[in-house]
């Protein structure tokens, strides 16, 4: 059986303004010594099965030094059997130069993540992010040019003031560069972040939806293959390690807020940075066979391809179809879901997920 490695690196150059992630732009002093605690929790885990896929995540990891990165990659490497895992590393633009993704591609890292949100620079200002669309560019050629093809780029949609035509403008520009793999979010305002105090005009519910349904069929067109609510990926380049998520296999968490889950048992770190660096606490939950039923429906229903029916059954030892018999007949005779060997939403389920999954809840 293979698992997933989640890292969390909770630093950033400037904290965005829609941001809600466990993230600091203030701490950096604490970054030496942060470096050393998440190795010595790499290290003092217990080498479990063979690890498949490695996701390094933040906040930013490459706002820390390049070394310290290295540092962790290495712990990773040296401590698990990672052959021919999929390895991916967050990067913001001009937070990476060439020179420091040759290092990374050395070191095993085979996947970026780049985090764009807008190729209009307006809506980057208005985001609060640090670079502009032509740093962003300049990027994602020194991570091509440096050997490193799979790479993701994450944008956001439903923005002040943005329309269609503002959102067709950074589809446009973002599948010119080829990426392998594109993620699409619908911006949510969070409570606790700069956003939710200030004034927005945002696109209202059928602007968002049909950016939504613009975005899956151009994607389409220019061979993106939606296969989860907000991920579209060319053939064969689907990130391994997030659909571990939507299928709730097992994955171990390392670092200040991480969260990990190994049959069953969920693990969530001490969430505060300092607290992390002089004594971890590690919460240990067990969930139950009702939530865990719960959670796969969830989470397997943001997947196109929905989840395995079968399965199901024999994971949780029940008749999925006979248990839900109600919530499937209203939402196949409405055309929101529809039932084969596996259970999926149509793309008008799709548009009302939220609603629907709460319904197994």
């Amino acid at each position: 059986m293979s698992i997933g490695i989640y890292v969390h690196i909770p630093f950033c150059k400037s904290k965005c303004k829609y941001c809600d992630f466990n993230s600091s732009d203030k701490l950096f002093d604490l970054e030496d010594g942060y470096v050393k605690a998440l190795i010595t929790e790499i290290e003092s885990c217990e080498q479990l099965d063979k690890v498949d896929t490695v996701f390094i995540g933040g906040g930013t990891p490459t706002a820390i030094k390049t070394e310290n990165l290295l540092k962790i990659i290495n712990s990773i490497t040296n401590h698990f059997n990672i052959d021919c895992a999929e390895f991916t590393v967050e990067c913001n633009p001009a937070t990476a130069s060439y020179e420091d993704f040759v290092k990374l591609k050395n070191a095993g890292v085979n996947r970026i993540s780049i985090g764009l949100q807008s190729a209009n620079d307006e809506e980057l200002a208005y985001l609060g992010r640090i670079h502009n669309y032509s740093m962003f560019e300049n990027t994602y050629n020194d991570c091509v040019n440096a050997g490193i093809e799979n790479i993701n780029v994450d944008l956001i949609f439903s923005l002040h003031q943005q329309n269609l035509n503002k959102w067709k403008y950074t589809l446009d520009k973002v599948t010119k560069l080829k990426p392998t793999h594109i993620s699409c979010y619908s911006l949510i305002i969070e409570e606790g972040t700069p956003f939710f105090n200030m004034e927005h005009q945002l696109p209202d519910e059928e602007a968002d939806r049909e950016m939504y349904n613009y975005t899956i069929d151009f994607l389409g067109q220019k061979g993106y293959k939606q296969y989860e609510i907000s991920n579209f990926a060319l053939d064969g380049y689907r990130c391994k390690h997030n659909i571990k998520y939507w299928q709730r296999a097992n994955y171990l968490g390392f670092g200040c807020g991480a969260c990990g889950m190994y049959e069953d048992v969920r693990t969530q770190n001490t969430y505060d940075i300092k607290e992390y660096i002089n004594n971890n606490q590690v919460e240990k939950t067990a969930i139950s066979k009702e939530d865990a039923m719960a959670e796969h429906i969830f989470l397997g229903l943001r997947l196109t391809e929905g989840f395995d029916i079968e399965e199901f059954n024999q994971r949780y030892g029940v008749n999925f179809i006979r248990k839900y018999s109600d919530i499937i007949d209203k939402f196949t005779k409405t055309g929101l879901m529809e039932l084969d060997q596996n259970c999926k939403l149509t793309r008008k389920g799709v548009s009302v997920s939220n609603s629907i999954m709460c319904e197994f809840l």
